[in-house]
């Protein structure tokens, strides 16, 4: 269980970077899963529709202005890559993105506020082993 909320919180860090330079109010679940898609191609380098290990350590290093730990990159790889071939498809993401947007909003009504992220993002770092 610990480890899916890790995860989770890794894939909702993919999402909330691009969703954080959007205007704050409600966000749809096509907005949300729009803004993912685009990080998720912003890095795919060589353009062949999927992310490698290596793609999402270089993406990440871009985004953050370090290299990331592995363990989130073990994370990442685990909660997006369904079929463990090493690479995240765009379907393997917008799965993963969507199942994170079904949780986040908390009142089932098709968006979700900057309280409803806030609020996920709390419950996972509370899930986060010490």
């Amino acid at each position: 269980m610990k480890l899916k909320m890790i995860a989770g919180v890794l894939t909702l860090g993919l999402a909330l970077p691009a969703a954080a330079q959007a205007p704050m109010g409600p966000m749809t679940k096509a907005d949300f899963m729009a803004r993912g898609k685009a990080r998720i191609e912003a890095f795919d380098a060589n353009h062949d529709g999927s992310v490698s290990r290596e793609e999402l350590v270089a993406g990440i290093t871009k985004q953050m202005g370090s290299p990331p730990p592995p363990a989130m990159i073990d994370g990442i790889m685990g909660n997006m890559d369904a079929d463990h071939d090493g690479k995240i498809t765009i379907a393997e993401a917008e799965t993963a993105q969507g199942a994170m947007f079904d949780r986040m909003d908390a009142n089932h009504d098709g968006s979700v506020t900057p309280e409803e992220m806030m609020a996920m993002q709390q419950r996972m770092q509370a899930q986060k082993p010490q």
